[in-house]
């Protein structure tokens, strides 16, 4: 069976729409595995369509917008895009891979031509679980359909049903919890290639009798076949974002019936299943500014709640990005998400706190038109502090060089800041003249009273924002963009009691060449708890595990930023990101989160990438498990 979805993208008036060659099907050549015709499951649907219904009556809200999903059979005659989407279709699914066999050899000219006619399009691969494993069709389908978050690409979407090809083994010979582990390979592959979370496509009596209603992709985005007046939900579901309700639906510009699909919720719904990357800009470092206190403003954010922070009269219309240090200060434990207006909360944190916690942690949030920001509070109260550091804009002159982590800083060797005390990091050294800020990974540790840290250029006034908040003396970490001060310095103040402070250079910014920042909807790349992870022993102690960035970061990329968490470690220990630049390459002297037992804990970290665009990430004692949620890249 065919499943394709699409959405538009608005044109700007007159603007000249391109249509790529027309492209029509030659019959015949259906590829033949175990003695079977394949691919020719496009033809007729999968016996298991027992909800079937075509005809009048379907319940159709006033916020549906209407889609098709088309393959190779559709190609009899050429589709005409430019008539599909002057009918009002809004997008299209595009099967692109079946199995590990088939490649839809029209995938790409019906990728484009949809468009460049103005719709969303996106990428369908059909199951076959019989015939090889999960993680070789994840990677055949995406070696072929590829993942552009281009903002007209919406996610790419996996099709799972009723075995089509022998009718007497609907299950593919597997048993539920076997298909499950299946799938749960499948999504797991696509979400680490590209980032995203990718769409299901099923039947209500296909996942029952085969998938046991599993609810284990209750988060996923369903996309539901049900020819029924309204759909019929599989279970483990509540609800969809697509229902394929047609299976006969006649569209100008193509010839014969194509299957019709809605998504629910509008036009923001649709754009929402779409990922966009920014325009590649440059930085502008501030000295910090506080945007947000809910202490003195809206009051304490409850269970569930969010506030918005305008930051259209201190940004630039030609922002992208801004670099907010965001601290919460927690009754209970929760988590805190930061992400750009008007678009769907991720499922990413940025904050992890237990009840009493004063804790900051370096943003950088891709922004929209509105430059507004919203932070979110999971549970309990939770007062939130935000303070500016910085923006990244199209025109704006800062550019990026990313470095192997080193430190240049360890006051353990020189006495600890007493409290009103002030060091002077002298950085001439380590970065070249043109240098205007630094990105330093910040760790104070030791603290014999509560306290905060400060960072900010040598010559300018101290600020009243702070960097770090220490309660006691566990270490604590977290990244810093700052403007370099006189002599190329930067002045750190400890508050009250002693403290040891700790700095690892993690990269520089300067107008004269570097490279540009993609901001990036927060993308989850990593989680050790969700899939088995192959931890690598390291020689002298500790484990590791490769991180690659090849699915969402492009070739070329010199660094990308993350925001890593580290959890539950079974002892304290210390996590260390840096360059892949070898099998097991060596670890340098410096850490980028700093963990008690149990502790839950996040940190924003700008790392180098190697030469294949893979992260290290080195934990030092015991076991833990680490997520990583990817908020952009530098380029060239």
């Amino acid at each position: 069976m065919r499943r394709c979805l699409g959405a538009v993208v608005a044109l700007a008036a007159g603007a000249l729409v391109v249509t790529p060659p027309l492209a029509t099907a030659e019959q015949g050549e259906y590829p033949v595995v175990g003695g079977v015709v394949r691919d020719n499951v496009d033809k007729p649907h999968g016996p298991s369509m027992d909800e079937e219904f075509d005809g009048p009556g379907l319940r159709i809200a006033a916020d549906y917008v209407r889609g098709i999903d088309v393959s190779k059979w559709q190609h009899d005659t050429p589709i005409n895009w430019s008539q599909v989407a002057g009918s009002g279709v809004r997008f299209v699914g595009v099967k692109a891979t079946e199995g590990n066999y088939n490649r839809q050899e029209f995938y790409s000219s019906d990728m484009t031509g949809a468009q460049a006619a103005g719709m969303y399009s996106y990428a369908y691969h059909f199951a076959t679980p019989n015939d090889s494993g999960a993680l070789e069709q994840a990677d055949y389908f995406l070696d072929y359909a590829g993942f552009t978050p281009n903002g007209a690409t919406l996610r790419p979407a996996l099709d799972i049903e009723a075995n089509p090809y022998d009718t007497a083994n609907d299950c593919y010979d597997k048993t539920p919890a076997q298909l499950v582990a299946w799938i749960r390979e499948f999504v797991d592959e696509i979400k680490r290639r590209t980032g995203v979370e990718p769409l299901i496509y099923t039947v209500a009596s296909f996942w029952r009798d085969c998938v046991g209603n599993s609810a284990a992709f209750a988060s996923y985005p369903l996309w539901v076949a049900s020819y029924a007046t309204s759909p019929v939900l599989p279970g483990g579901w509540s609800d969809w974002e697509l229902w394929q309700y047609s299976q006969s639906v006649t569209v100008p510009g193509i010839t014969g019936p194509v299957d019709g699909n809605y998504v629910r919720g509008g036009e923001e719904a649709l754009a929402a299943l779409a990922t966009k990357a920014s325009e590649p800009s440059g930085y502008t470092a501030i000295a910090p500014a506080r945007v947000l206190d809910t202490r003195t403003s809206t009051g304490a954010l409850g269970a569930r709640a969010s506030v918005t922070v305008d930051l259209s009269s201190r940004l630039p219309a030609t922002a992208t990005a801004a670099v907010l240090n965001v601290t919460g200060i927690a009754t209970s434990g929760t988590f805190v998400t930061v992400w750009p207006t008007g678009a769907t909360r991720p499922n990413a944190s940025n904050l992890n706190l237990v009840a009493g916690d004063i804790r900051p942690n370096l943003v950088t949030v891709q922004l929209n038109a509105d430059r507004k920001v919203q932070l979110y509070n999971n549970s309990g109260s939770t007062h939130l502090l935000a303070d500016l550091a910085g923006w990244y804009a199209t025109d704006a002159p800062g550019l990026n060089t990313a470095l192997a982590p080193q430190r240049v800083l360890d006051t353990r060797s020189t006495g600890a800041v007493g409290a009103g005390g002030k060091v002077t990091l002298n950085l001439s050294s380590q970065v070249p003249a043109s240098a205007t800020a630094v990105t330093l990974n910040l760790t104070g540790l030791g603290a014999s009273l509560s306290t905060y840290v400060q960072a900010w250029p040598t010559g300018a006034a101290r600020p009243t924002t702070s960097n770090l908040n220490l309660a006691n003396a566990n270490p604590t970490s977290n990244l810093v963009t700052v403007q370099l001060g006189t002599n190329r310095s930067v002045d750190l103040y400890n508050n009250s009691g002693q403290v040891h402070l700790l700095a690892d250079l993690a990269g520089y910014y300067r107008p004269d060449s570097g490279a540009k920042f993609v901001a990036l909807s927060p993308m989850r790349v990593l989680d050790t708890r969700a899939a088995a992870t192959a931890w690598v022993p390291v020689t002298g102690g500790g484990t590791a595990v490769a991180l690659s960035m090849a699915g969402p970061v492009p070739s070329g990329a010199t660094a990308a930023v993350m925001n890593l968490t580290g959890i539950a470690p079974t002892t304290a220990t210390y996590v260390s990101a840096y360059p892949k630049t070898g099998a097991t390459p060596a670890r340098p002297t410096t850490s980028n989160l700093n963990l008690t037992a149990g502790q839950i804990l996040p940190n924003l970290s700008s790392v180098a990438l190697g030469p294949n665009r893979d992260v290290w990430l080195y934990n030092n004692a015991g076991t833990i498990n680490l997520i990583a949620d990817l908020a952009g890249y530098f380029a060239p």
